[in-house]
């Protein structure tokens, strides 16, 4: 196996090669003497001759040759350049270099020093301007042989033996001939870490459970752990990232080309890891001596009886386009840190240096499967690549060399669990159980890490799932585009916008909306490293005429500007990152002055919501927000009158029997008792009066007469668009595993028409319509207070599914149409194909409005009275210690009525 240090010495062969054209050389250019020449290999005898006051010694076996053959001996002193390349020695020339031989020489050299302890030395030899080590080479003490089959230029190099840096597991036991080592491996966190799917801690808990099982495990991280996830990572400027990171306590990561994004002191304090070995292999820090970059280019853990390789590599940057610089020259990522693009020649040097002191070969790499395939495919010595960067899913592939690369799940939607069994005598790989799992299938969380996240989310981000504002409708990416335009002109007195829609990159659905919703619809990534995102809004300034031309240059960009344009004037312009800055790829030759950072574009939408919620307006229409007009349309029933249980407790709406065949199966079928009486769970607040209803046929069930208004899209037609319907309900065991009808919206062709919504037999909620809409997870012999909120529209309809209070899922396929919207009544509990089951009702709301994620929420989960207040109060506070900062805003009679909430004149709050 050959291995490769240093760099190229073109001249150095240059020199070599005229001593072997001239015999005794008279070179006063060079630091080269020729020692001895004319000496002879005899085919007879061989040779056994010392050089260098015996420091060198060349040994010939008989018939070495197979005529007599005189060569050269020479000899240069270290260099600086050299001895930069660890080689401790002098340098030794025999020649003619192109000399070979059938049988190997040994060649002996003796060090005139001792070498320094902890050294492993050996005999090099330059092959094409590089030093190569001998693959017979040996050492004692200060002495090194090698055998070796041509002339050349030979040296002594001295390798630093790495320490071993980690131990994971238990000591090697003695006499083991097998030995297990796994490998939990995630990739491209993306600072997921605040998410309510719990991702971070459920990873977490997974890894712990395989360290129970299998001690010998480690935890390691293909990089990217910054942008894309979480707001509180904005709101932080990186360092609540930080901190979760580190959290986690990984084993090993490496840097990727998104952990650069905030700047060399954060950088710094991201590689300093107590738990971690940190890697960036292609990373040279040459910043502040008294700063110390903890990343390393390579280490050792061990693992039991096997010791384990490191080392790391990321990959290019990005720019303010979104697209990767791979065109030289390719820049560094930030000031302080200097990068090696050459990736191959780095694993190449890496392994030569060190691959002789493990017993496996890990490249932990932020490089992306293909880079990844080629590097394992060329350098011989990898035995395992722990990929990251692709963000294309997992995948598992075994090259004709052996060398296992794999690729993991992205965004903390899954990891690889990687389990090779090792035979210990030879120190090599006999099974390999490669698996993926799905982050949201994992049911062990790490408690106390969800505990520090959380406390990281309040204590950077306490507004992160704060209601902010309401969205009446399903915004397409031009309305999102038009509300972004709209927040840069009355928060930055701009006279126009112009943006790209195709960089929303997630549209936000009707509801509540709040600083995560703001930020994954335009989630900041920091390109170039350390400069705002690239869909961060800028200002420049253009003339009309200018400004018509761009326009007319980019016809399916959104336009916001005055209806009549002068030439001649000079306008305000807001524009995104990449065409800011690149004007000559957007505009057809128009340039404009330095531009002018405004805000994130989250930064914008967070700012103008508040205002119109302030305003008491939704954030995408002038509609008045339902919460402001003090409407009479929610209904509630409690069940807990048995002389007239189906009476509301309060609200305009009416709930009866259904049963249209006029069969009085409702009071014969239906009985009200307490959870008590009935020797079921009680509430969790205790036993209550509740409703057991039987498995109705198409003709029985319950209807609500709604008694609301029309609203919504379908207004004009007399329905309602936009309700919500809440239940405490509980299935028995028995109901376990079949779908059970809730919801049948269509009250007038219910023997045809199959119900709208479902528990199926997983206990989710919703409806199978193309893509799959069915949420969350309820369980049998268990109270759960359910709620669905619709929005239906002709073509952007949603549905939300709560659980508990929390929200388990939305359905936004653009499929919850007319279907779905309310015409007088709707039917609970029934189905045209029998699909209900006997349960338990403690309690029923319907409003006539879509209520908000905070009003769902302060309902919580089932208890023994559900009750409704409206939101005003709730609303009023979202927005109560940002008011006073908010800039001035238009007359709205309805601020005036509450300026006493706020303590300040009317006068005052509306100039």
């Amino acid at each position: 196996m050959a291995f490769y240090y240093g760099i190229r010495f073109s001249m150095l062969v240059a020199v070599f090669t005229l001593l072997c054209a001239c015999g005794d050389s008279t070179e006063k250019d060079t630091n080269f003497v020729v020692d001895e020449s004319k000496l002879i290999i005899s085919t007879k005898d061989g040779l056994s001759k010392s050089f260098d006051d015996a420091l060198v010694l060349l040994t010939a076996p008989v018939n070495a040759v197979t005529t007599d053959t005189s060569f050269i001996f020479s000899k240069a002193e270290l260099d600086d350049e050299n001895k930069a390349l660890n080689i401790v020695s002098a340098l030794y020339t025999f020649s003619p270099q192109d000399l070979t031989f059938d049988t190997p020489l040994n060649l002996t050299i003796t060090l005139a020093n001792s070498a320094e302890i902890g050294q492993q030395l050996s005999i090099v030899k330059l092959i094409d301007g590089q030093w190569q080590p001998l693959a017979s080479s040996n050492s004692s003490a200060n002495t090194v042989s090698g055998q070796i089959n041509s002339f050349g230029t030979f040296a002594v190099h001295a390798r630093t033996i790495q320490q071993i840096s980690k131990t994971i597991g238990s000591e090697c036991k003695a006499n083991q001939a097998t030995q297990k080592m796994r490998f939990i491996h995630v990739a491209d966190l993306h600072a997921r870490f605040g998410f309510k799917e719990r991702l971070f801690s459920r990873i977490k808990g997974h890894y712990q459970q395989a360290v129970t099982e299998q001690p010998y495990t480690l935890f390691t991280n293909g990089g990217d752990d910054y942008e894309k996830g979480t707001v509180a990572e904005q709101t932080s400027k990186g360092v609540a990232t930080v901190e979760a990171i580190k959290a986690m306590a990984f084993d090993v990561r490496v840097v990727g080309n998104h952990d650069y994004a905030w700047g060399p002191a954060q950088l710094l304090d991201y590689a300093n890891d107590d738990n971690a070995i940190v890697l960036a292999s292609n990373t040279r820090y040459t910043g502040d001596s008294t700063r110390d970059f903890a990343a390393v280019d390579f280490s050792i853990v061990q693992v039991g009886c096997l010791k384990v390789g490191f080392f790391g590599m990321t990959s290019v940057p990005w720019n303010e386009l979104d697209r990767p610089v791979e065109t030289a020259p390719i820049p560094d990522f930030i000031a302080n840190f200097k990068m090696n693009w050459q990736w191959q020649d780095i694993a190449q040097t890496i392994v030569g240096q060190h691959r002789q002191d493990v017993d496996y070969m890990v490249m932990l790499s932020h490089l992306g499967e293909g880079a990844d395939l080629q590097i394992a495919q060329n350098v011989a010595g990898i035995d395992l690549v722990l990929g990251g960067h692709t963000h294309g899913g997992e995948s598992f592939q075994q090259l004709d060399n052996g060398s296992v690369v794999i690729q993991p799940n992205f965004f903390a939607q899954g990891l690889t669990d990687l389990e090779l069994t090792f035979d210990l005598a030879t120190k090599t790989v006999a099974d390999i159980n490669y698996s993926t799992l799905a982050t949201a299938q994992i049911n062990t969380f790490d408690e106390a890490l969800q505990t520090h996240i959380d406390f990281l989310m309040g204590k950077y981000a306490p507004d992160a799932n704060t209601e902010i504002a309401i969205s009446e409708n399903y915004p397409t990416t031009i309305d999102i585009m038009n509300i972004v335009a709209l927040a840069s002109k009355q928060l930055h007195q701009l006279d126009a916008a112009l943006f790209d829609a195709s960089q929303v990159q997630t549209r936000w659905t009707p509801g509540t909306l709040t600083q995560e919703d703001f930020h994954n619809a335009f989630k900041v990534e920091r390109q170039p490293s350390n400069t705002p995102g690239f869909s961060a809004i800028y200002q420049v300034t253009v003339s009309g005429r200018d400004l018509k031309a761009m326009a007319a240059s980019q016809p399916d960009w959104l336009l916001l500007a005055p209806d009549n344009i002068n030439d001649n004037q000079s306008y305000s312009l807001a524009l995104q990152k990449g065409p800011a800055f690149n004007a000559e790829l957007f505009f057809n030759g128009i340039t404009f002055a330095e531009p002018q950072l405004l805000a994130e574009t989250w930064q914008l939408l967070d700012q103008y919501a508040r205002q119109r919620t302030s305003q008491c307006l939704y954030i995408d229409t002038n509609t008045q927000l339902n919460a402001c007009q003090n409407q009479a349309n929610v209904t509630v029933w409690n069940f807990n009158d048995p002389s007239d249980p189906l009476k509301a407790d309060y609200g305009p709406s009416m709930l009866s029997y259904f049963d249209p065949e006029n069969s009085g199966w409702g009071a014969q079928d239906t009985i009200y008792k307490t959870t008590t009486q009935l020797q079921i769970a009680d509430l969790n607040d205790g036993a209550s009066g509740v409703m057991a209803f039987t498995d109705h046929s198409p003709t029985e069930g319950l209807k609500i007469t709604l008694n609301t208004p029309p609203n919504g899209d379908f207004e004009n037609e007399g329905l309602v668009s936009d309700y919500t319907l809440v239940m405490d309900i509980y299935w028995p065991l028995a109901a376990k595993d079949i779908y059970r009808a809730l919801i049948q919206t269509d009250a007038k062709n219910y023997l045809t028409d199959d119900a709208d919504i479902f528990i199926n037999p997983e206990g989710g909620l919703g409806k199978s319509t193309s893509e799959s809409g069915y949420f969350g997870n309820t369980q049998s012999n268990t109270w759960h207070r359910i709620a669905f909120v619709f929005y239906t529209a002709p073509n952007n309809g949603v549905f939300e599914v709560y659980i508990d209070g929390e929200l388990a899922g939305v359905k936004k396929e653009g499929e919850i149409n007319r279907r779905w919207a309310l015409d007088k009544a709707v039917l609970l509990l029934t189905d045209n194909n029998y699909e209900t089951e006997p349960g338990y009702l403690n309690a029923l709301l319907y409003a006539g409005r879509a209520l908000t994620r905070d009003e769902i929420k302060t309902m919580a989960g089932a208890q023994q009275t559900l009750s409704f207040a409206p939101s005003t109060r709730t609303l009023n506070q979202a927005v109560e210690r940002h008011y006073q900062s908010a800039p001035a805003i238009k007359a709205n009679l309805w601020l005036e009525q509450r300026s006493k909430f706020f303590n300040k004149r009317g006068s005052t709050v509306n100039n």
